[in-house]
């Protein structure tokens, strides 16, 4: 191929992916923020080359002189002259301090095709009126000032425990293993005080990795992280009559970043097994944004599509890495973030265990 070609080649290339994305002009009117606090910041679109898109999983904007913390909702991929807008989520704690404020929220968006890539910071004004609620001046109306993080509410009723048939039977080398959304893990990785990160005590143990065996969005980063959390086993039951088992793990993992207002901690999971119904519990506690007082909440769902893996002339049963969707108590548990469609991925949950 000849020089001119290849300069032509390159322009055209050029041409292509700065045609890729569409956005709001800069100095446009600010844009109400509803209560859910989901707002559109800007719109891409691919042109005749499928696009693969990548954002930060947050970002960061200051309301009244305080720092929030807002999801980026984006897809990840988009097929040829495909469309989609660029979303962020706003946690109640912003909500309710944006009340008779605006900001500016701005997302860095990294778009590739053709082997080309184009980056485009994408800025929009958010606003909410004064009447919607929230703390008004804060401080200087006398009012509390909101945290400046995620902002959840306690479970308002415990779930049962599963109930053990009159045909079930004790069950021998337990494992429980959780693997946590690995998007959660890296953000909940990020704090650098004394005292921050994700940290194991009374019978789990982190396993460190350098990517989760269960991701939602896969990082390049080579980090060694606790993308496994083992529990210390419980005593268990299976009824094969049913199909149904109560699997049980002992232990606490704290997921801690006090300057985003997180102090979780998930202790004690009970895994039921029971069809369509199957889901994990845990015990939550914390303070800050995630004010739980140790409380029982089933967290996630389970898929159980496909499992077990029956071995050991079949008296051992291996549920591996059940996806999980966060059920509505789940979805309190990390303040409004993740609602639906976008509780689903949420980690996954293994669990295996011997018949006598």
């Amino acid at each position: 191929m000849s020089a001119r070609e290849n300069r032509i080649g390159f322009i055209a290339a050029l041409a292509l992916v700065m045609a890729l994305l569409v956005a709001a002009p800069a100095g446009a009117k600010s844009v109400p923020v509803g209560g859910n606090g989901t707002v559109t910041v800007g719109k891409v679109t691919c042109g005749a080359a499928p696009c693969a898109l990548s954002t930060p999983e947050r970002v960061k904007l200051r309301i009244g002189g305080d720092r929030f913390w807002a999801k980026v909702l984006a897809p990840q991929a988009l097929a040829p002259w495909g469309s989609a807008r660029i979303r962020v989520k706003l946690g109640q704690g912003a909500v309710i301090r944006l009340a008779g404020r605006a900001a500016m929220v701005l997302v860095r968006v990294v778009v590739r095709a053709d082997g080309a890539k184009q980056v485009r910071r994408l800025a929009v004004s958010v606003k909410r009126k004064a009447s919607a609620g929230g703390d008004g001046d804060g401080a200087r109306g006398g009012g509390p000032k909101a945290p400046t993080g995620p902002v959840a509410g306690p479970i308002l009723n415990e779930p049962p425990l599963l109930a053990r048939p009159a045909t079930a039977v004790d069950v021998s080398a337990v494992e429980v293993s959780w693997h946590p959304r690995d998007s959660w893990v890296r953000y909940a990785s990020s704090g650098v005080a004394p005292g921050d990160g994700i940290l194991t005590s009374n019978g789990a143990l982190g396993i460190d990795s350098t990517a989760s065996p269960c991701p939602d969005r896969p990082s390049s980063s080579d980090a060694q992280l606790p993308y496994t959390i083992d529990f210390a086993p419980r005593a268990s039951w299976y009824d094969a009559v049913s199909g149904s088992a109560g699997i049980y793990g002992q232990g606490s993992v704290a997921f801690r970043w006090r300057a985003h207002g997180i102090d979780l901690t998930a202790s004690d999971p009970e895994i039921e097994i029971a069809g369509a119904a199957s889901r994990a519990i845990f015990r939550f506690s914390g303070s800050g944004g995630t004010p739980y007082p140790n409380q029982r909440a089933a967290l996630v769902s389970l898929n159980t599509a496909g499992q077990p893996v029956v071995s050991n002339g079949g008296k051992t049963f291996t549920y591996s890495l059940m996806r999980g969707t966060l059920t509505p108590d789940g979805v309190n548990v990390f303040a409004g973030f993740y609602t639906p469609p976008d509780n689903d991925e949420f980690g996954c949950v293994s669990v295996a265990f011997t018949t006598p």
